[in-house]
């Protein structure tokens, strides 16, 4: 609470300065527009010596900015908002210099599209090589953060261009830390650990060997080649505490904890993060409190604490916006899906675990991305110098026979073309077999008439929910229904208008279900809707509201006048267990009752009295 305090007043006075400074600046341009010719003649000798001074001043601050934007996130934070007030006076060089730490600051801050595109136009300017060179080093990192795998590779390979031309040691080394960050990011982890091997070995300022110390720690763990004795670990906490580096030395103690986590001891674990807490917190870095939640979270939920595991779930749900970091998503509702789940909120771990899928699936195709770009820029690399070698060949060749290199010229167009033409009958055909695969699978699984299942492909998928259903203990409950009378329908107006009327009660009903609700035509007029997640109650309901729709339908639009009505029949696991067969069974008794009870109704199964004496399923159990 204190440090938030302090926060809060902190940002007051900085706002409050702020303003300060801004009405002193507007009284000082009408004060100057005011001023007759002479008058400012007179000033122009001590105004320009003010403005040496300031300059002097502001150079002092971006200096100051730039040397703590790693080391004192809130200074620099508040230089930054002071600087911002003060861009009018700024040279060009310094306006550079303040837009690229602008973009560093929004990166920083987890605004990483407006922080790539802010340094994509200092790409673009008349910034100086070295303010481009840095620019380009921290969008390789926007770059792996957005999953722009290709552009980031683009960036890399540009800057180890240039790199010759920059003196500076410091943002050469920081260039290749960005690539060290690029390459853990990308998975290509002995990249990464040859890279800061090269780096090892040079003189660098104790940021770069913490955050060396840290990516060799995460590359080390990832690799499997990392345990709790390595004394590396102790010794790059202490080296990153000297550097007062607090990012490196919090995602270290981070991978320590998750070490204990692996060897199932959650009181190391806690041991170690729970006192830096507030510490991680101060380096507003957004990804890195949702890591420390998530590791928090698995911590408690393995010593069986679910209330905090739960509460630090969801801080890096609430920290990781719209799902930005995708793994560390998937970390906290994998964690909630189990903490439901364990708390038998079975809605709610299903909710959970759809979120946990759907984010696996978005990793999943991410990681399929990263090694497509990273195979795609190796073999770009291969083919350059292959080209290059071929160029030097040719170039030797041409001067010695001219005309056998133009045939060979003439060669090779030809044979490109014969490629793009076998290459585009290939794409035709390739697309032609996509299309007759796509109906074959379409008749194979769907009805032609209604579009909803077939019985086959009915059987398998329902087979497979109820499999999940036992497993994961939740309800499912099964309706069917057939239409009353329906033959009469044929008879008297015809098979078309008998297909318009199943059409239009396939219609009705869809409109009413849920998008994951299994819907099939069984055969003629008969139909069954399974409910994963679905209470009897509830299925009941659902029942008599497709009944009503299917009894309001206005058959007028057919071109004949008639009424459609159904009878239905309702179970569900508890009374007919999980046994497809079984269920079907006893919702088609339950249906047939509903005509023989007049139509036009729906009727519960209910469990024979020699039945109810046994238990249908031992292996499901609420209690």
């Amino acid at each position: 609470m204190n440090n938030n305090a302090t926060f809060y007043i902190d940002s007051k006075v900085l706002r409050k300065s702020k303003w300060t400074l801004f009405i002193f600046f507007s009284i000082y341009i009408l004060a100057t527009n005011e001023a007759s010719a002479q008058d400012i003649q007179q000033k122009r000798d001590i105004t320009q010596q003010l403005t040496v001074i300031d300059n002097v001043n502001l150079a002092k601050k971006l200096e100051l900015a730039d040397n703590n934007r790693h080391a004192n996130p809130l200074l620099f934070k508040k230089i930054m908002n002071e600087l911002t007030l003060e861009k009018l006076r700024l040279t060009a060089i310094q306006q550079s210099l303040l837009d690229y730490l602008e973009g560093y600051s929004l990166a920083y801050s987890g605004e990483h599209d407006e922080a790539e595109r802010k340094l994509k136009i200092i790409l673009n300017s008349n910034a100086s090589d070295l303010i481009k060179f840095r620019a380009r080093y921290t969008l390789i990192n926007i770059s792996a953060i957005n999953e722009r795998w290709a552009e980031g590779l683009k960036f890399i390979s540009t800057n180890n261009e240039l790199i010759s031309s920059v003196e500076n040691q410091e943002h050469i080394q920081t260039n290749i830390l960005a690539t060290i960050i690029f390459y853990t990011q990308i998975k290509q982890y002995q990249l990464a650990l040859q890279s800061i091997d090269k780096l090892a070995s040079k003189k660098t300022t104790p940021q770069i060997q913490c955050f060396l110390m840290q990516f060799n720690i995460e590359a080390k763990f990832h690799l499997k080649q990392l345990s709790l004795r390595d004394v590396k670990i102790n010794e790059a906490l202490e080296l990153c505490h000297e550097a007062k580096n607090k990012i490196g030395a919090s995602l270290i103690r981070i991978y320590q904890a998750k070490l204990n986590l692996q060897i199932k001891k959650p009181n190391i674990a806690l041991a170690i993060l729970l006192p830096q807490i507030e510490n991680i917190k101060s380096t507003l870095f957004p990804m890195l409190i949702a890591g420390m939640n998530n590791t928090l979270s698995e911590a408690y939920y393995q010593t069986g604490d679910i209330h905090n595991s739960k509460s630090y779930a969801l801080k890096a749900l609430k920290i990781n916006k719209n799902n930005s970091a995708v793994k560390r998503g998937m970390d906290s509702y994998k964690l909630l899906y189990q903490i439901a789940k364990s708390e038998q909120d079975f809605n709610l771990a299903l909710k959970y675990h759809e979120k946990y899928a759907e984010l696996d699936k978005a990793y999943l195709e991410g990681e399929k991305a990263k090694h497509l770009a990273f195979q795609l820029a190796e073999h770009k690399s291969l083919e350059q110098k292959s080209k290059i070698k071929l160029l030097n060949k040719k170039n030797s060749l041409l001067l010695s026979d001219q005309a056998l290199s133009k045939a060979k010229v003439v060669n090779i167009q030809l044979m490109i073309s014969i490629l793009m033409v076998t290459l585009a009958l290939l794409v035709l055909w390739g697309a032609r077999l996509l299309k007759a695969h796509k109906r074959v699978r379409e008749l194979a699984e769907y009805d032609p008439l209604t579009g909803i299942y077939n019985r086959g492909h009915f059987t398998h998928v329902t087979n497979s929910a109820l499999k999940y259903c036992k497993n994961a203990q939740q309800d499912l409950s099964v309706i069917m229904f057939d239409l009353d009378h329906f033959k009469k329908v044929n008879d008297s107006f015809g098979h078309a208008c008998g297909d318009w009327a199943l059409k239009e009660t396939i219609k009705v009903c869809q409109r009413i279900g849920r998008k994951n609700d299994i819907f099939a035509r069984l055969g003629g007029e008969e139909f069954c809707l399974v409910l994963t997640g679905c209470t009897i109650d509830v299925a009941m309901l659902r029942a008599e509201a497709c009944r009503a729709a299917i009894e309001e339908i206005i058959t007028e639009e057919s071109g004949n006048d008639f009424s459609i009505t159904a009878s239905f029949g309702v179970t569900d696991i508890k009374r007919s267990g999980f046994t497809l067969d079984k269920l079907l069974a006893d919702a088609d008794m339950a249906a047939y009752a509903s005509k023989n009870a007049g139509r036009n109704r729906v009727t519960l199964f209910e469990v024979p009295y020699t039945a109810k004496a046994n238990k249908l399923d031992d292996s499901w159990n609420y209690n």
